[in-house]
């Protein structure tokens, strides 16, 4: 009889065991989508600055390279990224003589809104510059 007792109060212990642990298992998989995202615009954001690097720097460097560097970059970022990647700022910078550095920001794609972090890249290398045979 005793043994009776102890399986009824346990009736449906798994049902709200589930209604518990529910909600904590999909905070761990959105998290972990979320984090899949933000890496993979990390990547998107580390090959425009990249490229957008190699644009001002095949160019020489001078300022008339900046804005269709700058062009590029916006389009390159949105071939690659497509909608995993918005709100892209591209930022050059020319140092000295012989360097870039380009900055690349934006945000990754939302699972839950106001969740993404800004990801932000920078490349910085040394300008081509011709020099002749002697």
């Amino acid at each position: 009889m005793q043994r009776a007792r102890i399986t009824d109060r346990s009736k449906g212990a798994s049902s709200i065991e589930l209604a518990l642990y529910t909600p904590i298992l999909f905070l761990v998989i959105f998290g972990i989508v979320q984090f899949a995202l933000s890496w993979h615009a990390n990547q998107i954001a580390s090959a425009t600055a990249r490229e957008t690097a190699r644009v001002v720097r095949i160019a020489g460097g001078g300022l008339d390279a900046v804005g269709p560097a700058t062009q590029h970059g916006q389009a390159y970022a949105a071939q690659v990224g497509g909608s995993a990647f918005t709100d892209v700022d591209i930022a050059i910078q020319l140092i000295g003589d012989d360097q870039v550095r380009v900055t690349v920001a934006g945000r990754s794609l939302e699972v839950v809104r106001g969740l993404a972090p800004t990801v932000s890249q920078t490349v910085q290398g040394p300008l081509e510059q011709f020099r002749p045979d002697l």
